[in-house]
């Protein structure tokens, strides 16, 4: 439009039998620039509509060299200059650069996109991932077991008071024995798990050293389990072996480790941690596959 503009209100050459200008090249300025930027604006419009960065990019390059023309040209017409005057050569120069900038700076764009997405997918599949699916799969499992009862401390409790009843003494045998199968054969091989799955992937950690502390506490569990889950193979007590069992084996640090506040916080604190970044990274992730493929048109 600059550049109509330039030619129409800048003083015109006479249009003589020899002039290089005539009406005939006048109106050909008007109807091919006109036509141009209404080309170049439709396709712009669908690049908006569409949300195609590639459309819209192209059309910014397309009205910056029709921009570029029509100057050119109404200079050209203006200042009566030839067509050897115009320095085509640092003009050639001067797209060039400009060309080669841009595709680098695509090229960082795509790469940097690539290494990110290439990053997130290791995250997932390695670390919160099997994490994820390790803590849902322990919570179901938990909450099978204790069937009817608030939480572990109430459900040994029961079992607790069934023992030293001797009318029930036997269903609470039964109710230690069947949370002690349950935590020897699921709950303790998914804790191990997935102490493993964090040992082995520690340098995918999304939020550095305020989440290695919570993965350190939760190993600092395991570790305590495994002992309580030894001297349950040392006493054979495990399927009901043991004839006479004490009261302290009802308690809950005898059956699934630390029973204080700050453990069942650390506990509950993992799942929710866990859950949240799994989702965030699985966000970022369709965010940027969605990105690439735009560019990729």
């Amino acid at each position: 439009m600059f550049g109509v503009w330039v030619w129409t209100t800048g003083k015109q050459p006479g249009h003589d039998a020899d002039s290089s200008l005539s009406l005939v090249t006048c109106s050909w300025v008007f109807i091919t620039s006109g036509t141009s930027a209404m080309f170049v604006g439709l396709v712009g419009c669908c690049g908006i509509i569409c949300g195609s960065r590639r459309l819209l990019t192209e059309t910014s390059i397309a009205l910056g060299a029709l921009s570029m023309s029509v100057v050119t040209y109404s200079l050209y017409g203006n200042l009566h200059l030839s067509w050897r005057d115009i320095p085509w050569q640092a003009i050639s120069i001067a797209v060039g650069i400009m060309t080669f900038s841009y595709n680098y700076r695509e090229t960082k764009k795509k790469e940097t996109r690539r290494n990110r997405l290439n990053h997130i997918n290791e995250q997932l599949s390695k670390l919160y991932g099997p994490l994820y699916g390790n803590r849902l799969s322990n919570r179901k499992s938990y909450l099978k077991a204790i069937k009817g009862h608030t939480n572990l401390r109430d459900y040994l409790q029961v079992a607790k008071s069934q023992w030293q009843n001797p009318q029930t003494r036997d269903e609470g045998i039964r109710m230690l024995n069947r949370w002690r199968k349950f935590l020897f054969y699921i709950t303790h091989l998914l804790d191990v798990k997935a102490e493993e799955t964090i040992r082995d992937n520690a340098h995918l950690f999304e939020y550095g050293v305020e989440e290695a502390g919570l993965f350190q506490n939760f190993i600092f569990h395991v570790n305590y389990e495994k002992l309580i889950v030894a001297s349950w193979r040392e006493g054979r007590n495990v399927s009901g072996i043991k004839e006479a069992f004490q009261e302290e084996d009802f308690v809950r640090d005898n059956n699934a480790g630390k029973s204080d506040d700050k453990t069942s916080k650390m506990l509950t604190d993992l799942v929710e941690q866990v859950r949240e970044t799994y989702a965030t990274l699985v966000a970022r992730q369709q965010k940027l596959m969605r990105e690439i493929d735009e560019a990729a048109g």
